[in-house]
């Protein structure tokens, strides 16, 4: 949380949160490059975990899959970047939302979106950084925020069914 008065300029603010950022990542360097990926890589992966998965184990579990889909040359199929996008949930989205044309579209392209989508947390990053391995492939948020896990599509559609209709 940051506290700005209302004159502060907007340079001055892009600096005091840019040396915030480099405060709280310096000590994650090292084990970033430990990854192979790059700082911007992991910041995205965690913008995407930020906004997916709510606990740390779900945040772990989830940066497993997202990381295995990239490795498979598999699409992301995260919903959301569309907020980021276009302010609609997962639940509002439609068939030509997902087939909108963007950098950001993790249906259409593959790998990481073109950018972060928010301001990921400590405890994102560190599941960028340590993801859980597991034969998950698949993952869904029910509406009370559980997270439910399959390995395969069938399984995936058989929870979609079962949580969110």
């Amino acid at each position: 949380t940051y506290f700005f008065s209302a004159s502060a300029e907007a340079d001055d603010v892009i600096k005091i949160m840019g040396n915030e950022f480099q405060k709280k990542i310096d000590p994650w360097k090292p084990l970033i490059e430990e990854t192979k990926h790059s700082l911007r890589d992991i910041i995205i992966m965690a913008s995407l975990i930020e906004k997916e998965a709510k606990t740390e184990e779900d945040q772990a579990l989830v940066s497993g899959i997202l990381w295995k889909r990239i490795e498979r040359g598999i699409p992301l199929l995260v919903d959301a970047p569309f907020y980021y996008l276009l302010g609609k949930t997962s639940s509002e989205l439609t068939q030509s939302d997902l087939a909108i044309k963007s950098a950001y579209n993790t249906y259409k392209n593959k790998g990481l979106p073109a950018g972060p989508i928010g301001n990921p947390g400590l405890s994102a990053i560190r599941a960028a950084v340590h993801p859980k391995k597991s034969s998950y492939l698949y993952y869904l948020s029910d509406k009370q925020g559980t997270m439910h896990y399959a390995i395969t599509f069938e399984e995936h559609k058989a929870n979609k069914e079962k949580y969110l209709r």
